[in-house]
């Protein structure tokens, strides 16, 4: 989701104040995945021209890089599952390391 980021500035600094973007296949490739996500999320609109990459800038970014900021902040947190399950083999890990040592009581 970071490299997101990244290819968000690179597309913004690409268009800069005009409406219009063309970019090379190797741009398009290079920056295929934030391409999808402003299409689909209607920031750009993709015109289909004699295989050329044409974009057109419908509205500016700010909302999406708020929906992209709340998006890594999302994927960044751990959920409670993921901590009880931490917990429950941490416990079962400090369990196992003292048998030996039970072991050696008898």
């Amino acid at each position: 989701m970071a490299d997101l980021k990244k290819q968000l500035k690179a597309i913004k600094k690409l268009l800069g104040d005009g409406r219009d973007l063309q970019l090379s296949d190797a741009d398009a490739l290079r920056y295929q995945d934030i391409l999808y996500l402003l299409e689909q999320r209607g920031y750009l609109h993709d015109f289909q021209v004699d295989g050329a990459n044409l974009y057109r800038k419908m509205e500016d970014f700010d909302g999406f890089e708020d929906w992209l900021n709340e998006e890594i902040k999302d994927e960044k947190r751990v959920t409670r599952r993921e901590w009880a399950i931490g917990i429950v083999c941490a416990i079962i890990g400090a369990a196992i390391g003292l048998i030996p040592y039970i072991i050696s009581l008898f």
